[in-house]
């Protein structure tokens, strides 16, 4: 869990003040730690988000449909801690969350989504891959804003599985940014465990930095 401080450190307090922070819930990529997003948690949390990453699912044989419901257990669990006295977010926690993954997380981000949960208000994803149950067929029931990012030379979870996604999406606000040169590892943190499972794949290696674009772009994506 990343939030904003004005110290940095491990289990220190929330920034002061009694600004309430909106969610983001993130899940990771097939065998992959949520170390692998520290990134991604720093820039969000610098423009005001609480961020949780699930560490379940991180087996050989993971549940796409469980994940799906971790996601979605956070969401509220995070928004409902903010009227718990006995939380260190007690009273900081804005109601509304948005739900997003890269890989296998960016998938089940869609079972999330599509689950009904009313504190979900907004959809990310990058470089999201099909799941069981289908994350594209779920799509279909996320009426509610939506990014979603790729990679043009991404050969793990090429971008026409994404945007065969985002076709299916019925909001009308939805965006869908295809990153020239990127590569599936890239839309994360350069793993080392998703480089091997990359360099097997036969991807190609890139310069293109795609933080640039998730720094500019992602903290945009709720309506508060």
């Amino acid at each position: 869990l990343y939030y904003p401080a004005n110290t940095a450190g491990t289990n220190v307090a929330i920034a002061a003040g009694s600004t309430q922070f909106p969610v983001v819930v993130f899940g990771h990529g097939f065998s992959l730690a949520a170390s692998a997003y520290v990134k991604l948690a720093d820039t969000l949390t610098r423009y005001g988000y609480i961020v949780a990453f699930p560490t379940t699912e991180t087996s050989l044989s993971p549940s796409h449909d469980n994940f799906g419901k971790d996601l979605s257990f956070l969401c509220t669990a995070l928004i409902q801690s903010g009227a718990n006295s006995s939380s260190f977010l007690y009273q900081r926690v804005a109601s509304k969350a948005a739900v997003g993954g890269h890989s296998m997380g960016g998938g089940c981000s869609f079972l999330a989504a599509a689950s009904g949960n009313s504190n979900i208000y907004a959809l990310f994803n990058m470089a999201a891959a099909e799941t069981t149950p289908s994350a594209t067929t779920a799509a279909s029931l996320v009426n509610m804003p939506t990014l979603i990012f790729s990679g043009s030379s991404d050969c793990i979870v090429p971008p026409a599985t994404q945007k065969a996604m985002y076709i299916n999406i019925p909001a009308t606000c939805k965006t869908f940014i295809n990153i020239s040169g990127a590569t599936h590892c890239q839309i994360a943190n350069n793993n080392g465990t998703c480089v091997f499972g990359q360099i097997t794949s036969g991807c190609n290696s890139s310069t293109i930095n795609p933080d640039i674009y998730l720094q500019k772009t992602l903290f945009f994506l709720l309506p508060f």
